[in-house]
């Protein structure tokens, strides 16, 4: 995918959205760009960004719209990671899976840190995918080495 959708486009675009619309498009396409295969959805009062476009696709970051005042942007980094611009969940804005936040008002920068934080954040939420406890395919050394109960994974032997 890699694409945001017109339906996502059309929510920001009216007036009342103009002091944010930048700021909200630039964060947009820096997340929806981490991989072509993330995805994009718009519900009622967020975009929540996957990392692949089936339903079950864990979610590595959400940018919430309930008003034109401000954004709010949830990420599912480390906990141990830390940056001043990133904090805990406003009151309302937890979403599964993400764990530092940040907000970015009316007129206000969007963090320098976003590329890199995104990346991450997908990279994260990918290796806990399904699929990624198989040896070999999680990006992450950590998700390779554990089973899904945290213990050390035996390799693969051939059969033979």
């Amino acid at each position: 995918m890699g694409e945001l959708s017109q339906r996502i486009v059309a929510k920001v675009s009216g007036p009342a959205w103009e002091p944010l619309r930048r700021q909200f498009m630039q964060m947009a396409q820096l997340l929806v760009s981490v991989s072509p295969d993330s995805n994009s959805e718009l519900l009622t009062t967020y975009v929540k960004f996957t990392v692949h476009t089936t339903p079950e696709s864990h979610v590595f970051a959400a940018i919430w719209l309930k008003n034109s005042k401000r954004l709010v942007v949830g990420l599912a980094l480390p906990e141990d990671h830390e940056a001043e611009e990133l904090g805990p969940a406003p009151p309302g804005m937890m979403y599964k899976g993400l764990t530092k936040y940040f907000v970015v008002e009316r007129s206000g920068p969007v963090p320098k840190g976003l590329a890199a934080w995104a990346k991450l954040a997908y990279r994260r939420a990918l290796s806990t995918e399904p699929w990624a406890s198989v040896a070999g395919f999680a990006d992450e050394p950590a998700a390779r080495d554990k089973g899904k109960q945290g213990q050390a994974r035996t390799p693969l032997r051939r059969a033979g």
